[in-house]
């Protein structure tokens, strides 16, 4: 758990700060450099990315340093960063690969220069900045990143001690007077790095790759036409209500385009160094244009990002009718979206309806199917994902129940066991046969004679474990609802109509700083495998650093959206 947490966090965190440009006209791009930069350059970055990139992720504003890095510092846990890298090294002697283990030193070796980190400057001796211009694009699918350092000089030497300590003694090269790294050894393809104009630029170039093509990725060449000339990120913010600190998109209809019919001489170049024809799809520019009407692409960005809370969105966009239809798969669960108590999971979803929209869509792959030998697998996928929603418990369960959303309230310790109480509401738009349905599994909850409106009802089941709490049931029109160590008759009957929510939610969860306190001192007193002190030590600082924590999937105007949010204490 801590792994997964700490690692998200940190990535989700370390993007955001990254893809954080500085836009305070006061501020340098170098150490000792007194020249203000033209006011009319406020995201230089752009120039770099042709307009036609199938993919970017780029900054065009962001907060002053010194503010983004005290929202880095108080986001992440105490020590978080050392345990990730103690992950990393156990990991080091189970890779094989020569390529895999370079990576990953290299990675603990940056990460160990990062430990010391507890002020700007000291980010500043390491030649970094906080929030710097950042950039990371497609020369056709072709990759580059780019992003600015604060000091050149100071950047290199903490770059010689990462390849030292990484075991990594990198060759180098020159092209049109640029000298570069080669990361990697010798094959179709190489990692190259290098210091240009106070950027530190990353790309993986044909080992052979022209003088012409490395003009273009070290951006002695630059496109005709950029993203910053077509105000493309600009719209892309403003579609999505994305901040200015740090956006991009990867767009279906140009990726399979340039896979197809390569234009782009970074593409051209790639699969000819490792041998990949492009897809022929020349036959099929029908079913393209099909897929990609109705998968536009994937967008990402941040809402939000303050030094309260921060919120990264992922958005895979769809056509009308798709979200049409997926909106209609929600349903209205009591509690679903909320964040009372110490955490919660939640999920609304109309199962019947969820089975006839596959069916829906599979028949009509089934009456124009894909004609590409390329596209042949998706013909049978829709048939098996058909096959998989009419399965016996969807067919027995679907038709009564439609969300739940499960809440913990309190987790302690009683008689030497964990102890939880909470909230399990069951949606349903015929709570009859839903209690019918569960009384098949729980016979004792058949028996309480519960009903729409009705009084409270205490369950008593041997088949719960002994130090169960109580358990309490009630029954509106549209759900039930289960308290655990819950009695008082008013509270639970309030469940029932708890708020709901008016965003179209399919799953949402959140846990409080309060739940990982209370996990930690639960692990503190039940034995518990593989979980040392360190860890728990993590959980409380998880506790101390993170007043809430929410991910959702939820259905908007553009598509599906994938969401974090992190509230900081």
């Amino acid at each position: 758990m801590k792994t997964k947490l700490s690692l998200a966090v940190s990535l989700a965190l370390l993007s955001t700060g990254l893809l954080s440009a500085c836009s305070d006209d006061n501020e340098t791009t170098a150490a000792g450099t007194q020249q203000e930069a033209p006011k009319t350059i406020t995201a230089p970055m752009l120039k770099y990315i042709p307009a036609d990139s199938p993919y970017f992720m780029a900054t065009r504003e962001a907060m002053p340093e010194q503010e983004a890095f005290d929202i880095f510092q108080r986001s992440l846990a105490e020590n978080s960063l050392e345990a990730d890298l103690d992950i990393l090294r156990e990991t080091l002697p189970d890779l094989d690969d020569e390529v895999e283990r370079s990576m990953v030193s290299l990675l603990i070796a940056m990460g160990e220069e990062l430990e010391g980190v507890k002020t700007l400057d000291d980010i500043h001796a390491l030649g970094l900045k906080m929030g710097p211009q950042a950039a990371f694009y497609g020369l056709g699918i072709l990759p580059v990143l780019r992003f600015e350092l604060y000091d050149e000089a100071a950047f290199r030497d903490t770059l010689q001690r990462v390849f030292s300590k990484a075991g990594i003694n990198p060759s180098t090269d020159t092209t049109n007077g640029t000298d570069y790294w080669v990361l990697t050894p010798e094959g179709p393809i190489k990692a190259i790095m290098a210091i240009i104009d106070q950027q530190l630029l990353m790309s993986v170039v044909p080992q052979n790759a022209s003088d012409e093509l490395l003009a273009q990725v070290m951006g002695n060449a630059l496109p005709d036409s950029n993203i910053g000339d077509t105000d493309a990120l600009v719209e892309l913010e403003q579609r999505h209500g994305f901040t200015p600190y740090g956006a991009g998109e990867i767009d279906s209809a140009r990726l399979l385009s340039e896979l197809s019919a390569p234009t782009h001489s970074g593409t051209q170049a790639l699969m000819e160094a490792v041998d990949a024809e492009p897809l022929d799809l020349s036959t099929c520019q029908a079913d393209i244009d099909r897929i990609t009407d109705r998968f536009p692409g994937l967008v990402m960005g941040a809402r939000e990002y303050s030094a309260d809370r921060i919120e990264m969105n992922l958005i895979l966009e769809t056509d009308e009718e798709i979200v049409s239809d997926l909106r209609a798969l929600t349903t209205q669960v009591p509690g679903l979206g909320s964040t009372q108590g110490l955490a919660s999971l939640g999920l609304g979803l109309d199962l019947p309806l969820l089975t006839q929209t596959i069916q829906k869509y599979a028949r009509e792959v089934r009456e124009n199917p894909f004609s590409c030998d390329e596209l042949q697998d998706l013909n049978g996928a829709w048939n098996d994902i058909n096959m998989a929603v009419n399965n016996p418990i969807a067919l027995i369960i679907g038709p009564s129940l439609s969300g739940f959303n499960a809440r913990i309230d309190s987790l302690t310790i009683k008689n030497g066991d964990p102890f939880a109480t909470g909230i399990l509401a069951l949606a349903s738009q015929n709570p009859l046969s839903l209690l019918s349905t569960a009384s098949a599994f729980l016979p004792e909850l058949g028996a309480l004679g519960l009903e729409p409106g009705g009084e409270t009802k205490k369950l008593k089941s041997m088949l719960l474990p002994p130090d169960t709490p109580a358990l309490y049931a009630a029954m509106s029109d549209t759900a039930i609802v289960l308290g655990a160590g819950i009695s008082d008759s008013e509270s639970l009957q309030a469940e029932l109509e708890a708020p709901i929510s008016e965003r179209d939610l399919l799953l949402h969860s959140h846990m409080t700083g309060e739940f990982y306190h209370s996990l930690a001192e639960l692990m503190e007193q039940v034995a518990i495998d593989d979980m040392t002190e360190s860890d728990i030590e993590l959980l409380k600082q998880y506790g101390d650093t993170y007043k809430n924590m929410e991910y959702w999937l939820e259905v908007d105007d553009a598509g599906v959206e994938m969401s974090f949010s992190l509230e900081l204490n």
